[in-house]
């Protein structure tokens, strides 16, 4: 019988083990894709800006354009809500479900629009509708995947896991960049205004496809499907109890994420428009600039994820906030060089900081907060961050740039972004990650 019980045991292991790695693979890819959509967007700004936005000002336009950018954030919060009492009361699973449906659909309508050349005034109020469709779809998708991989891993190796999504979100990043940049390269300046901007946003399709048919196949987790039971004659409102009974808890996850936020829309994203419109780079440069950066971050973030398994969540922010605050000028200067070379090695340098944030950043937040309102909790945390910070980020350093000539503005935001998160670490007391549901809110 003890015999029987030791063979039992190594085998249920096995396919808790099998469970774990299908679950993530389905909510890493469903995330991939969803950057991808989220993202190209912003790879495509400069055309963007001439086809719903034309004016006799270059930057005039790539405002417009970035505000349109910034309106998807306006809604994450919304999202956050929606979805995190539907991965909460109803199941993560379907919740991850509906984030990626939602978003490829927004997407592909986006990539169907006609421009201000055909409709006038309904083109840009249609792509603001549309973009705000996918803020509300990315409010519920972080905070659900990483509160799901959190579930699933293995305790010894949740940052470890959990890194796989913002790292795998690289490769969503990647790919935008690369089709942006392919676009560019191969069609004439005509033709992307015309259909080329179009093939990005077309992509979405296929791929959301891919991602709903791997999330249709998995499930909840057995942590959520226990706490699931007992909670449910408890509450029936995540965002009231997050509210009322987490408000420091809350306050630190949206710092947090405001610093990561900002981190990655004008490292990323922003920088995109930054090399073409500022640094008179072509977009095809600019666009394999960036593509080689974010595959850089893609893989820096696993290794990070490695060392927050043994070092805590904690510690890989701290390292990151203060790399933030030394590295963002000398990352700036190097790429206004004028050297493709240069540009490269600079914003390499601004990805050390980046892929510690990243790593940290997701596998910290989930420990906030207890299992059943740790969808809420994450969402709408990481979501009013992004906000303030991927929202305003992008318009705010294009914005600086235009007004004060100094090149190097956005990497003053980034600076102080990183002061902001040494700040807000210095006051979180527990640095290894919380084992079980009962002391979650601890991790404050």
């Amino acid at each position: 019988m003890n015999n029987n019980n030791a063979m039992t045991e190594p085998v249920a292991q096995v396919e808790q083990t099998r469970k774990a790695k299908k679950a993530t693979r389905a909510a890493v890819f469903g995330t991939f894709v969803e950057y991808y959509d989220f993202s190209v967007y912003g790879y495509v700004a400069a055309t963007l800006a001439l086809v719903f936005f034309p004016s006799d000002d270059p930057t005039t336009g790539l405002l417009n354009t970035f505000l349109v950018f910034g309106s998807a954030f306006l809604v994450r919060p919304l999202g956050a809500v929606a979805f995190g009492w539907l991965g909460d009361k109803v199941g993560r699973r379907t919740s991850l479900i509906a984030c990626i449906t939602l978003m490829g659909a927004a997407a592909t309508l986006i990539g169907l629009l006609p421009g201000y050349a055909q409709i006038g005034v309904w083109a840009p109020i249609l792509l603001v509708v549309l973009r705000m469709l996918q803020g509300f779809s990315a409010g519920g998708e972080i905070g659900g995947a990483a509160s799901y991989i959190r579930e699933w891993a293995p305790p010894s190796r949740r940052a470890l896991y959990i890194s796989f999504l913002p790292s795998i979100a690289q490769f969503g990043k990647g790919l935008a960049a690369a089709i942006a940049g392919l676009a560019a390269a191969n069609l004439t300046d005509p033709q992307m205004l015309e259909w080329g901007w179009r093939i990005p946003f077309l992509l979405a399709l296929p791929l959301g496809i891919v991602g709903l048919w791997m999330r249709l196949s998995i499930e909840d987790s057995p942590e959520f499907e226990a706490k699931k039971e007992e909670t449910a004659s408890k509450q029936s409102a995540p965002f009231s109890e997050l509210i009322r009974k987490y408000p420091r808890a809350l306050s630190k996850v949206i710092l947090i994420s405001l610093v990561q936020n900002t981190g990655t829309y004008i490292g990323t994203v922003f920088i995109a428009a930054y090399f073409s419109s500022i640094l008179g780079y072509s977009k095809s440069q600019a666009s394999t600039i960036v593509l080689i950066a974010v595959i850089l971050a893609a893989f820096l973030i696993p290794l990070a994820g490695q060392l927050g398994s043994s070092r805590g969540g904690k510690s890989i922010l701290r390292m990151s906030y203060i790399a933030y605050a030394l590295l963002s000028i000398p990352s700036f200067m190097l790429m206004q060089q004028g050297s493709i070379n240069l540009a490269v090695l600079g914003l390499a340098v601004g990805m050390i900081p980046y892929a510690l944030c990243q790593a940290g950043t997701y596998s910290v937040m989930p420990e906030f907060f207890p299992t059943h309102i740790r969808h809420t909790g994450v969402a709408f945390g990481h979501s009013v961050g992004a906000v303030l910070g991927g929202g305003i980020g992008p318009y705010l350093a294009t914005w600086l740039v235009g007004a004060t000539g100094d090149q190097s503005a956005p990497a003053y935001i980034l600076c102080t972004a990183g002061v902001i998160g040494l700040i807000v670490i210095s006051t979180v007391r527990k640095n290894a990650p919380v084992q079980n549901d009962t002391n979650s809110h601890q991790f404050s």
